[in-house]
């Protein structure tokens, strides 16, 4: 997607929108952070899906009906604030689709970004994509992954470098085409990580030590990236596993391993016993990640 035009400080958008607005998104992989405290950094990939699809068009009055309306409310209001609205726009916002929630697939990011910017495209607003994310969505404050995927899609390595409002890209790579990737959940109900729990979880961490740090940028740079970029299917699967599993230690003390309890430990230990490649949970879990190198082989996997 390419950057809205810049506010001037002399926005005059119309209360009603003038047009119909859709705006589709794909879902983000998280493959794991760099450190569990600020600025964090890591990686992940946006993948095209599930989607997450939105509308906005005209109406006589803010209509929301979506069971994340209360969600979808503040960031309309946030949008009415930054374009000096008095009032709610005049819009129905409607969810065509999105994403599960709470399995690691960055839904919340995704939906908030593509309500946040469908609405600010249908009143001719004019941000730029850090005032979508940051001032409207309210996204990106712990992991800019998703953010930088919305926007611009790939393989992304974010920045740890020092405390920011929104990390910034450190390295992005387009991946194959044909690689596929599988998406996978445990039979047995996992408890979710998110809001409050989540931040309790991180409150309980330990920051990262140097050698952890060094040995996480070491995989993504001299492995992940390069594999990427060279279109090495088997030294990136491995070293997305690799990285996945190290960056997954430092939650041990919360997880009770690299991974979120035993039933996404044991789905990714039959995951790799069956010989699957790229093995990994994204973000908390529960979802599970397995690398093929084309969909002929996904489906035979799944056969």
């Amino acid at each position: 997607m390419t950057d809205l035009p810049v506010d001037d400080g002399h926005n005059n958008a119309s209360m009603t929108p003038s047009c119909s607005v859709r705006i589709e998104t794909g879902s983000r992989l998280h493959f794991g952070l760099l450190d569990t405290v600020d600025p964090f950094g890591g990686v992940g990939v946006m993948i095209e899906q599930p989607v997450t699809e939105i509308v906005v068009s005209p109406s006589d009055r803010f209509v929301c009906d979506h069971q994340d309306r209360t969600r979808i409310r503040e960031i309309v209001w946030r949008v009415a604030e930054f374009a000096r609205l008095s009032d709610f726009p005049k819009c129905h916002v409607e969810v065509k689709s999105h994403a599960p929630a709470h399995c690691g697939l960055g839904s919340g990011t995704q939906l908030s970004l593509a309500v946040a910017e469908a609405v600010c495209r249908s009143l001719s607003i004019r941000c730029d994509h850090r005032s979508i994310a940051c001032q409207m969505a309210m996204r990106g404050q712990r992991s800019a992954v998703g953010v930088h995927g919305y926007f611009g899609g790939g393989l992304i390595f974010e920045s740890a470098e020092e405390p920011s409002q929104l990390n910034s890209v450190r390295g992005r790579v387009e991946l194959p085409s044909h690689w596929c990737i599988g998406l996978f959940r445990p039979s047995d109900a996992v408890k979710s990580v998110s809001g409050e729990f989540e931040k309790e979880q991180f409150a309980n961490l330990l920051p990262a030590g140097s050698e952890a740090r060094s040995t996480l940028i070491r995989i993504v740079n001299s492995q992940i990236l390069k594999a990427a970029e060279e279109a090495d299917f088997a030294a990136f699967a491995s070293a997305v596993h690799q990285f996945n599993y190290e960056s997954g230690k430092l939650f041990a003390a919360v997880q009770g391993g690299p991974y979120n309890g035993s039933a996404v430990t044991d789905l990714i230990n039959e995951l790799i016993s069956r010989g699957a490649n790229g093995v990994g949970q994204s973000s908390w879990g529960p979802g599970v990640f397995a690398w093929f190198e084309s969909r002929a082989h996904a489906e035979a996997f799944s056969d």
